[in-house]
């Protein structure tokens, strides 16, 4: 809930689509969900909605982020089809075929759209790209691919960017090698001597390197673990990786109640 509520939070004035396992039948797309990997499926729901409603702009947020802040670089920008927000700095291929280079690569869980054209070509991409499915179709028809998409990105280029809004907050970092092929080291990753400097001024919360988080995202498949491996790698956020700074900021600036001060067991 803490992702619905930090959004909420910021953001009052806009609409809310919370989708869940309790209300996921009311919509059409669920129906072919078994159509495509399951990344893609947020990007069904968000083409729905948005023609649904008629919609002029539509944001995708990922269940394991907290809006930290107003997100006036997706709201202000009209002009762009595709908002979108860097992924780790590494350039992102699909076997030898170059979808981005490591200043561009976009992560596809926080992501703005002004229109459903790119959300459909998305879709009907995801899966040519079997490694990375709809980040891969999201790279390839910003960068790679001849489409004629207006992309711009809302946290980049990184070194000049006041804020940042996905997974480079957690040290702009590329994992280490080492960590990507040791399944027992899953819940060690380097995040901890990064995300300990953050720190909160003027009720906002800032990276180590002063950059204002808008978004935080976890990115550490989550929902793919099982309940041992999850109950570790939350507790080891809460109480290893966050600095108490940090857990008061989004306990009272992005409404998530006290899931920060609480051990996860089994």
């Amino acid at each position: 809930m803490c992702a619905k509520n930090s959004f909420y939070k910021h953001h009052p004035d806009i609409a809310l689509h919370h989708v869940n396992d309790e209300n996921s039948h009311l919509y059409n797309a669920t129906k072919f969900f078994d159509k495509v990997p399951p990344g893609a499926h947020k990007y069904m729901l968000a083409a729905e909605i948005m023609e649904k409603n008629r919609y002029n702009k539509i944001i995708v947020l990922g269940a394991d982020t907290i809006t930290c802040a107003r997100l006036s670089e997706f709201l202000n920008d009209d002009e762009h089809d595709i908002i979108g927000t860097l992924d780790y700095p590494y350039p992102l291929y699909s076997g030898t075929l170059g979808l981005a280079p490591p200043g561009k690569h976009l992560n596809a869980d926080v992501i703005c759209f002004n229109n459903t054209a790119p959300i459909v070509d998305i879709i009907k991409l995801t899966q040519q790209f079997k490694n990375y499915a709809e980040q891969g179709a999201l790279n390839w028809i910003a960068w790679g691919g001849n489409y004629d998409y207006k992309v711009s990105i809302a946290d980049g280029p990184y070194k000049t960017s006041a804020v940042v809004y996905n997974v480079r907050s957690k040290g702009n970092i590329c994992l280490p090698k080492e960590y990507q092929d040791r399944a027992d080291l899953r819940c060690e990753k380097p995040w901890g001597p990064y995300t300990n400097k953050f720190f909160v001024e003027n009720n906002r919360i800032y990276t180590g390197d002063e950059k204002q988080i808008k978004v935080w995202h976890y990115c550490e498949g989550l929902g793919n673990l099982k309940e041992e491996e999850f109950i570790k790698i939350m507790n080891n956020w809460i109480f290893k990786w966050f600095n108490k700074e940090t857990r008061i900021f989004f306990k009272e600036n992005c409404n998530c109640g006290d899931f920060f001060e609480k051990e996860f067991t089994i």
